[in-house]
């Protein structure tokens, strides 16, 4: 393993050094409306492939500039200049026999006027399509009034959740989502419960990228979600407020529920001299309801009929939480820069699900009633800080980054859980069961990297770096059942500990020749984990290496068309409540417990892309997944009970083809579409019955931007996804839609948004779970018609300086696999 490890990277090295090319020149102007000279604009030249910056040039008192000694290959120039908008070139090549090349003539537009105070920039789409990623503004889109944070990924490209939280990215479930480059180190349903109580008012962007570098973690089947949170970008003290409220309906048993909402925000940055202070703030108020009904039969072993169960749960939950984060960056000099950032998280929780399980015979004819009401009193906080340093050694842009992380997670969840026993006629057979349990968990990580980069003189550069970081997760479990009127211990309470490290080096490296662009990378990763169920004193150990390589390579035919390949081997860790043994009580009848013996699953991932005019981007994409981590449904017929686990059940393969296409359709009329038809199939084993499922799915998403004036717009946009299969489950075609508008008020100092998100209720989940023995329909509601309206007031000055750096911690593996399950 070592010597192919060396063997790797040596060709990695060479081929960065191997090319040398032709140079050449590339010369234009820029003008304005009238067709004036504009002298003092900034022009970058950035690479087509990855949008890398390779020189920058100003204007003369003529409007021309020029870039001398280029390699050949493919560009596009992006030019900037004071009081004016942003304006972008289409896509060019430079050969030895067009040199030197002269761009047409670009015009800049004047900016609005009047916004004295105001942050001045030009509008920025719902979604940009870039050559590595896709980026959703969510500030741009009027729909984002009142909305959360997993709304708005819903309406993202390529982006699904299913009823439980987890979310898929072209139909591939194993997405790794981080929050300003910190992955959140959640399970899937805690992670949802965050993003649900995130507003989008404290977001940013959005980053979605389907094959990452080496320079990112290995975890991750399907790619990155990155969301960005907002950060001040001006000199001096500026910043904005939100306040909003949303009001949500749903309709239960032919009763109409009304439940409120409140949102705000507050953002600030303070930048003088070589200090950088920022910092925001979201608390956020809020009620909710849902309705989940669950429909089985039990089927012998011979799979005969012989009952039913029909499960009938509605929900009713407040919340509230705080997010709080602060930072500060110190300037010391040009080449050295130290920041600190420290943020927090309270959630503070009262979920009360009431449930009804009917049990019948085979003829569905009712035997017995069991009524649950459960009292969940959940609090979970979490606190990071994140010490950073930058050396800039040159002009070039040779640098080098390093990042210190500690993280805690902290949950304390209790419950109550009292069932009713009745006959078929409703009366009462037996004295109410009572349950009690005492849940808490406490996670700690520790992490650190460095990052080296280091650009090569005849163009390309080298990324190289580490990682290390260790994680403790203590979890107890504490269950009592009443008998008669004294609590006893009951024999599912637990105690496990699990530790874990994960050592990391990487290897980055691109170089473009003529009209090709390379990319290889490597990464090799040493995971070390020991887990501890103190109860029973047993233990189990794991100590194993992976080399997880990249590729990308691109071809650009003309100045219209790029051909784009990749390729990247990842991994996905069990996360660390699925490896935990312990019972999660949902019910009487019904729990989930972990697997402590779970093993990662790997993915190699491949996609050919196809780019015209960067414009209309269609995507082919295969992976393969090996060892698939799934949940499971058992059952016990003969006591009716039900339990979810997580198992290494089946391998998985994904085919598909992807087309993303933003264009005016008229000059008041944007168009954003994302369109996604794909494959999924599970083959696997399930109690020696073989499992085989196969589904094609289809996906679109589509946003209309709709501008009446220079101060109001309207956005109308909605998304469907075809019936499809998930984590070994049948789900039933989902879709919905969103109305929304924004107007400029106080002489641009105020946004007004107001959004009907849902309108017609067509937002629901069902799905069918068919194989082995069982079979399991779910169909869930919830409350998303709703109706928000947001104000926005912004101060501070208009200058767009020194905005904070964007940071990578280093701890962005392992909080993705925080959970505390059962919630």
């Amino acid at each position: 393993m070592r010597k192919a490890f060396t063997s790797v990277i040596l060709l990695l090295f060479c081929f960065a050094t191997f090319a040398q090319t032709a140079k050449g020149k590339i010369a234009g102007t820029f003008t304005d409306n009238s067709s004036k000279p504009l002298q003092s604009v900034s022009v970058s030249l950035l690479k087509a492939s990855d949008s890398s910056l390779i020189k920058v040039a100003v204007t003369n008192k003529d409007g021309n500039y020029e870039f001398n000694d280029i390699n050949e290959g493919s560009y596009f120039l992006s030019a900037t200049s004071v009081g004016r908008d942003k304006t972008t070139s289409e896509i060019f090549s430079l050969t030895a026999s067009n040199s030197p090349l002269a761009i047409k003539t670009l015009q800049m537009k004047e900016s609005a006027k009047g916004l004295t105070g105001v942050t001045v920039t030009a509008k920025k789409p719902f979604i940009e399509m870039k050559i590595d990623k896709t980026v959703v503004n969510v500030d741009a889109s009027p729909t984002s009034a009142g909305a959360t944070a997993m709304e708005i990924l819903e309406k993202s490209p390529g982006i699904s959740v299913d009823n439980d939280g987890n979310i898929s990215l072209r139909g591939k479930a194993g997405v790794i989502v981080m929050m300003d480059g910190k992955q959140t180190y959640l399970s899937a349903t805690d992670l949802a419960n965050l993003l649900k109580n995130t507003p989008a008012s404290s977001l940013d962007q959005i980053e979605i990228m389907t094959n990452p570098s080496s320079k990112y973690d290995a975890a991750g089947n399907s790619g990155i979600i990155n969301i960005k949170t907002k950060k001040g970008k001006a000199a001096g003290f500026n910043g904005s407020v939100m306040i909003g409220a949303t009001g949500s309906t749903l309709k239960y048993n032919n009763n109409l529920y009304i439940n409120p909402r409140a949102q705000t925000s507050v953002n600030f940055n303070y930048r003088k001299n070589k200090i950088n202070f920022f910092g925001s703030y979201n608390p956020n108020y809020f009620r909710g309801g849902a309705a989940l009904t669950i429909n089985r039969q039990f089927r012998d072993n011979n799979n005969t009929l012989t009952g039913f169960s029909d499960v009938s749960t509605r929900f009713k939950f407040g919340n509230n939480n705080h997010t709080l984060k602060l930072g500060m960056d110190l300037y010391a000099d040009k080449k050295n820069t130290f920041g600190v950032v420290v943020s927090g998280f309270l959630f503070k929780g009262h979920p009360t699900p009431v449930t009804k399980t009917t049990l019948s015979d085979e003829n569905h004819q009712p035997t017995s009633v069991l009524v649950s009401n459960t009292e969940n009193h959940i609090n979970f906080s979490n606190f990071t800080g994140n010490f950073n340093y930058r050396h800039v050694f040159d002009t070039t842009g040779t640098e080098l980054t390093a990042d210190l992380d500690f993280v805690t997670y902290s949950n304390n969840s209790n419950i109550l859980l009292t069932t009713n026993f009745f006959n078929a006629g409703g009366q009462q057979t037996s004295d109410a069961l009572l349950l009690r349990g005492h849940l808490p968990s406490d996670i700690k990580i520790y992490s650190a990297k460095a990052d080296f980069t280091h650009p090569f003189k005849k163009g390309g550069n080298m990324e190289a770096g580490f990682k290390t970081s260790y994680v403790t997760n203590d979890n107890l479990v504490n269950y009592d059942r009443l008998v008669g009127d004294k609590w006893d211990a009951d024999s599912r309470s637990n105690h496990f500990v699990y530790d874990e490290n994960i050592n990391a080096i990487y290897l980055n490296v691109n170089k473009s020749v003529k009209k090709w662009a390379f990319q290889g990378g490597l990464r090799l990763e040493n995971t070390i984990a020991k887990g501890h169920q103190v109860t029973n004193d047993s233990t189990f150990k794991r100590n194993f290496t992976n080399l997880f390589p990249t590729a990308f390579i691109s071809y650009t035919v003309n100045a219209n068309n790029t051909l784009t390949f990749s390729y990247s081997r990842r991994i996905n860790r069990p996360n660390y409540q699925d490896l935990n043994p312990f019972t999660y009580f949902l019910d009487s009848l019904s729990y989930r417990v972990g697997n402590p013996f779970l093993l990662p699953q790997f993915t190699h991932n491949f996609e050919l892309s196809h780019s015209l005019n960067n414009k209309l981007i269609t995507t082919v994409n295969y992976s393969t997944t090996s060892d698939v981590i799934a949940q499971i449904l058992r059952q016990d017929i003969q006591s009716g009970i039900v339990y979810a686990t997580i198992d290494n059940v089946s391998k998985y393969r994904n085919i598909g083809i992807a087309m993303t296409w933003q264009q005016p359709v008229v000059k008041w009329w944007n168009l954003n579409l994302y369109t996604n038809v794909f494959n999924n199939r599970y083959q696997g084993i399930y109690d020696n019955d073989p499992i085989d499922i196969s589904y094609t799915s289809f996906m679109v998403n589509l946003t209309n931007t709709f501008t009446v004036s220079k101060k109001m717009s309207l956005e109308l946009s909605g998304w469907y996804r075809g019936k499809g299969v998930d984590n070994l489950s049948i789900s039933q075609p989902m879709y919905m839609m969103n109305i929304g508008g924004t107007r400029q008020v106080l002489k641009g100092k105020g946004t007004l948004k107001l959004n009907l998100r849902d309108p017609f209720a067509w937002q629901r989940y069902a799905g069918l779970t068919n194989y082995g023995n069982l079979y399991v329909k779910i169909n869930n509601r919830w409350d998303n018609r709703q109706l928000s309206a947001t104000f926005t007031y912004r101060f501070g000055k208009s200058t767009q300086q020194n905005q904070p750096r964007k940071k990578s911690t280093s701890s962005l593996d392992e909080q993705s696999r925080v959970g505390q399950g059962g919630q």
